[in-house]
């Protein structure tokens, strides 16, 4: 029979336990009951020699040690030495292997295992009949027939079987059964933790993701149920995540692939007409709106990857005030066409261990952000800032409103973007910074400052080991 409740597991295991506890302190209980039963035995060697050299002496059974007359003589002393023996049965061997035995007494058919010498020629042995527990027996060596004859004293044991049975056997099943009384509540109660967990668990397996556990204790079982709940917290929100960005893909790829179409058919109408102007200009817009959308799959793909914490290039030291200046002198640019102003303040000793692909895409991402959505001769503010375990970066641009609470936060998920914003984007660049952040136990932050945003990224110095050990 297999046993596939974990309560039954326990019950049985714990019935196994007590049963061969039991036996194990019977067994134990035995040899000490008989060793010290043969130590008494042999405390009482001498005064049962000395009883037995007293009763004998005065017989004389050297003319005719084996005649009726002496039988008869033996025979009477044995009912007052058994008597005196406390004795079940007593009798006497002779030399030519002869019983004698009291008057009026029968030695019941019966069986002499375990014989030990135990000194001066005594035998200590167990005697057992059809009529009789186990007894045992002591055969003494008499000065009867010069020494040749031996008495044989059956008495009851020290302790017993029926009397381990009902002086320890009993209270001690009944003291097992008190405590599986008691300890079976106590199973009980412990599983119940687990069954509910395992209940929550199959809901959860079958689709119903808002499952969750209540921790009872702060045990073993408390602590899986919390952990149960941090991975259902995580599968629920990449699920709704994995929704979300599907519902949000095919959003943002109806918009190009319906202008491609218009400018396909634009394009075709103009080449019936023999428009090649215009057919080229089509085209033109054809192959824009083709850029736009490999520009949108490859920033799907690389969230993509961060959420699957797949690592995209190698672990190495990156210095974020050089990888800020390299980024602005690569933007020049843009700045010199907008004619912004450009602020900065750098500080030293920016180095940090970390994956510099992507710590590189998302500044590069912050500093592209800014320099979209100044307005132009607005203002760029960059800076580094360090401290003994931290680094940050902090990039500053005019802005024409105030973002709300609501929006500061939400500008951080795929696709959003603020509320009229008409700049052309995919809105995932700053989703791409958010979780490059928080793939390197980092921050973001974005806040309303005086004409602008401020949008502040920190990161460790040190990344965490099991995210160096994370495989491409």
């Amino acid at each position: 029979m297999v046993l596939k409740s974990i309560s039954a597991k326990l019950i049985a295991t714990f019935l196994l336990i007590l049963a061969l506890s039991l036996a194990i302190y019977v067994i134990l209980f035995s040899i000490t009951m008989h060793r010290d039963a043969e130590r008494s035995i042999v405390r009482s060697i001498p005064m049962i020699s000395t009883l037995l050299n007293t009763e004998f002496a005065g017989l004389n059974v050297v003319p005719h040690p084996e005649g009726a007359a002496t039988l008869r003589e033996i025979s009477q002393v044995l009912p007052g030495l058994q008597h005196t023996l406390q004795a079940e049965y007593l009798w006497v061997i002779t030399p030519s292997g002869g019983i004698i035995t009291s008057p009026n007494t029968a030695i019941p058919d019966h069986t002499i295992f375990s014989t030990k010498t135990l000194k001066d020629d005594i035998q200590l042995a167990f005697f057992r009949s059809l009529e009789t527990d186990e007894l045992q027996v002591l055969i003494f060596p008499i000065s009867l027939w010069n020494g040749k004859g031996k008495i044989a004293i059956v008495q009851q044991t020290t302790w017993p079987s029926h009397k381990i049975l009902i002086d320890f056997l009993v209270p001690t099943a009944g003291t097992g059964l008190l405590i599986g009384l008691i300890v079976l509540p106590l199973i009980t109660r412990t599983l119940r933790p687990l069954k509910d967990l395992e209940e929550k668990v199959i809901n959860f397996a079958t689709g119903d993701l808002s499952e969750r556990v209540v921790p009872v204790d702060d045990d073993e079982v408390g602590r899986l149920s919390r952990t149960f709940n941090i991975m259902a917290d995580n599968l629920e929100q990449m699920t709704r995540f994995r929704h979300e960005l599907t519902a949000n893909i095919s959003h943002e790829l109806r918009s190009p692939l319906t202008r491609i179409q218009m400018s396909e058919e634009l394009a075709y109408l103009s080449c019936e007409q023999h428009d090649y102007k215009n057919v080229i200009k089509h085209l033109n817009s054809i192959r824009g709106e083709v850029a736009e959308l490999d520009g949108l799959i490859e920033e799907i793909l690389k969230l993509s990857k961060m959420e699957l914490n797949t690592q995209i290039g190698e672990i190495g030291a990156c210095d974020l005030t050089d990888t800020v200046q390299r980024l602005l002198r690569k933007s020049a640019p843009i700045i010199e066409r907008k004619e912004l102003v450009v602020q900065t303040n750098f500080s030293h000793d920016c180095v940090i261990t970390c994956n510099y692909p992507m710590v590189n895409l998302a500044i590069s991402n912050l500093m592209s952000n800014a320099l979209k959505f100044s307005k132009d001769k607005g203002t760029i503010r960059a800076a580094t800032f360090s401290s003994s375990r931290t680094v940050s970066v902090e990039i500053f641009n005019s802005f024409y409103r105030t973002l709300s609470s609501a929006e500061l936060i939400s500008i951080f998920e795929p696709f959003s973007r603020a509320e009229g914003e008409s700049v052309p984007g995919t809105g995932l660049g700053l989703a791409l910074v958010s979780k490059v952040a928080e793939q390197h136990d980092g921050t973001i932050s974005a806040e309303n400052r005086a004409h602008g945003i401020l949008f502040r990224i920190t990161l460790p110095r040190a990344l965490a080991e099991q995210k160096t050990t994370s495989t491409t």
